[in-house]
């Protein structure tokens, strides 16, 4: 049997039916805009072989009406949840007036401030990095759909890169937005490095001129 090419589209969910806020382990449904942008952009992919999702709501619901709809495997995956931001997660911004320094040290330098409760930038890359290893193991020569989060395609193209995920800068000067896909492949040929075909390429009804 021939071997075949691996892929992973990384598809972060839509924009959210909620105020601005760190939505990290908080269950938040997606807008009605969010979850046309989705449907839009799964239009343009190749019929995955397999889902697999983050458990929060913003993506398993579509990932399970998609799977649905293609006939396709889903995996549910605990390991692409967003970070925990414990606390403060969930909270919207104009409820946290009296916590903007803390707030604002976490976005500077998230490394070393960790907000109360929340899961370490460390423990958060660790875990990502984990499950991303282990995927690339059991999905060899399959076309992957994995639904998710910002955080996690940043944590995952920084395992791909060996991007220096500790600097603020990573967070700060790479956008991944809304319903955008980064692919990811792996050539068929044993030992392959993998290669990051492109970022964040947004939905297309919303491609730049």
């Amino acid at each position: 049997m021939q071997a075949s090419s691996t892929t992973f589209n990384l598809l972060r969910h839509g924009q959210v039916d909620g105020p601005a806020a760190l939505y990290g382990k908080t269950d938040v449904s997606l807008s009605e805009q969010g979850l046309r942008a989705m449907q839009v952009h799964v239009q343009h992919l190749p019929n995955p072989d397999v889902i697999i999702t983050s458990p929060r709501l913003r993506c398993q619901d579509f990932a399970e009406n998609l799977a649905d709809t293609l006939s396709v495997p889903l995996i549910i995956e605990d390991a692409l949840q967003e970070c925990d931001f414990g606390l403060y997660d969930g909270i919207p911004f104009d409820d946290l007036t009296d916590q903007w320094l803390e707030l604002n040290d976490f976005w500077r330098n998230p490394m070393q401030s960790t907000l109360p409760e929340a899961e370490s930038l460390e423990a958060f890359h660790h875990r990502v990095h984990q499950c991303w290893q282990r995927l690339i193991t059991q999905h060899q020569g399959q076309n992957c759909l994995v639904i998710c989060h910002g955080g996690v395609i940043r944590q995952i193209l920084a395992s791909v890169l060996a991007a220096d995920w500790q600097s603020p800068k990573w967070y700060t000067t790479l956008q991944i937005g809304y319903a955008s896909v980064s692919r990811i492949s792996i050539a068929e040929y044993q030992h392959a490095t993998p290669v990051v075909n492109f970022i964040a390429k947004p939905p297309f009804n919303e491609q730049p001129l």
